[in-house]
């Protein structure tokens, strides 16, 4: 689409010159993240290349990684306080009206690989509705050192066998808040009237004295330092050289196995022949067949069948994406062995947080900027709330504010829990007691009736 298009005859030379670079990024780590990169195909061979190319297998390390950050941010369920039970009640409702215990955590993973992700609040029908937009199909327009205030959801859509791009534009004009939208034929790249695929939609709708916008603008807790912006960073945008070794190790390994399969030399007097369908003759050597044959040679060296196998260098290549793995981890805050496909790397949130190390530190940095993103998002559901009169328009600014608390740091992982049980009964700190009640959850009671028993058994 043309870049004009998006983003308006008004625009700066400079701020499009931006987004457009902004643009461009984020379809660069979107194509890491589904397993491409500009390293994806390496040339097969031949003379001057004439052989073509091929595409090198892939680890999916980004995809890893991201995953991991999102189960470590929001892998238990947060925990969501507000001034009145009838506010409480209607916020939450709407969250599991619109599956937001499902729909977030595959939110963030999308959010830590593409630098950004917005939740839309909107009313449909007289209900509270969210959508969850990823950061490809979101363009930053109005922001500054607090955040994002405006900008362009771009959605795609096809009706009768035709294709469409709805431009939803939130900007802020004086005290003005302004909702306009735009419709492209994506064929012809022009403008089409609105009616023609959503007659009931309005060109633009004016909401005064709004202090924030309807979305919600989340992203990594990572200094931009490409485009010197406070807009976000993909979590892998300065890993991209270790991506690459990582394929291409990952690559070599299962060449290994192709290139390293077992070989065999045979004489060529122990070779048939047969004709095939094609009327050419395809000469094979025949592994099954076990009778003696006769053959005429001077040199008995000539019939002499020869291994000429290799051994192959498997555990070269483990070690070497162990260390790379490693490397990964060092490069986007996270503790040294964190993606090891090994099992040695941290489980659970709660396990890295009785750690104390990088990657609870990173963890903490992201939730801080999740956090209060969805105190953001739960104000706005109260805003739209008051709007559609499920909830009192006289409602004040305190009663109309969130608090989210994050479960998982306050829990204990049960392993780090029975690990800390067992040393400070052999440090004489608690007695056997105690410990069995922190080891197996016992209660007092339960805990003397295992103890008469074992004594009597």
């Amino acid at each position: 689409m043309n870049i004009k298009n998006i983003f308006g005859k008004n625009k700066s030379g400079l701020q499009a010159k931006l987004e457009n670079t902004s643009l461009m990024e984020t379809a660069r780590w979107k194509s890491v993240y589904a397993g491409g990169g500009d390293w994806r195909y390496a040339r097969k061979g031949g003379v001057s290349g004439q052989g073509g190319t091929r595409r090198v297998n892939s680890l999916g390390a980004a995809k890893a990684l991201c995953s991991e950050l999102g189960a470590l941010c929001f892998s238990e369920q947060a925990d969501f306080g507000f001034a009145s039970k009838e506010v409480g009640d209607f916020a939450k409702s709407v969250l599991n009206d619109n599956g937001f215990w499902r729909c977030f955590p595959l939110f963030l993973e999308k959010m830590f690989a593409l630098g950004a992700g917005v939740i839309k609040v909107y009313c449909e029908n007289g209900n509270v509705c969210l959508n969850y937009i990823g950061g490809d199909r979101f363009i930053p327009t109005q922001y500054d050192e607090k955040g994002v205030y405006g900008g362009i959801i771009i959605s795609c859509l096809e009706r009768g066998g035709r294709r469409f791009y709805l431009h939803e534009k939130h900007e802020k004009v004086c005290n003005d808040y302004i909702i306009s939208n735009t419709l492209f034929d994506a064929e012809k790249d022009k403008e089409i009237e609105l009616r023609e695929i959503f007659p009931n939609l309005q060109k633009e709708t004016r909401v005064k004295n709004l202090k924030k916008p309807l979305f919600v603008y989340f992203r990594p807790a990572s200094v931009n330092n490409i485009g010197d912006s406070p807009l976000g960073l993909s979590v892998f945008a300065n890993a991209a050289d270790i991506l690459k070794s990582l394929d291409i190790v990952f690559d070599s390994l299962e060449r290994e196995f192709v290139l390293g399969k077992k070989r065999i030399i045979v004489p060529v007097s122990a070779i048939k022949g047969e004709y095939g369908d094609d009327g050419k003759l395809h000469k094979f050597f025949d592994t099954n067949d076990e009778v003696y044959q006769a053959f005429s040679a001077n040199d008995r060296e000539e019939l002499k069948i020869t291994d000429t196998s290799s051994e192959l260098r498997v555990r070269e290549h483990i070690d070497a994406l162990e260390e790379l793995l490693d490397l990964l981890c060092m490069q986007t805050g996270l503790s040294a062995g964190t993606l090891s496909y090994k099992g040695g790397g941290m489980r659970t949130a709660t396990e890295v947080l009785s750690q104390g190390t990088r990657t609870y530190r990173t963890k903490t940095a992201h939730q801080q900027l999740i956090r209060e993103g969805l105190a953001d998002l739960l104000e706005n559901i109260i805003l739209l709330g008051k709007i559609t009169g499920a909830l009192p328009f006289t409602l004040s600014e305190t009663e109309s504010t969130a608090n989210v608390v994050f479960a998982d740091s306050v829990m204990q992982d049960n392993s780090a829990r029975i690990d800390n049980a067992v040393k400070l009964f052999k440090a004489g700190i608690i007695d056997k007691n105690r410990a069995l009640m922190e080891v197996y959850g016992l209660s007092a009671e339960e805990t003397e009736i295992v103890k008469e028993v074992t004594n009597n058994g």
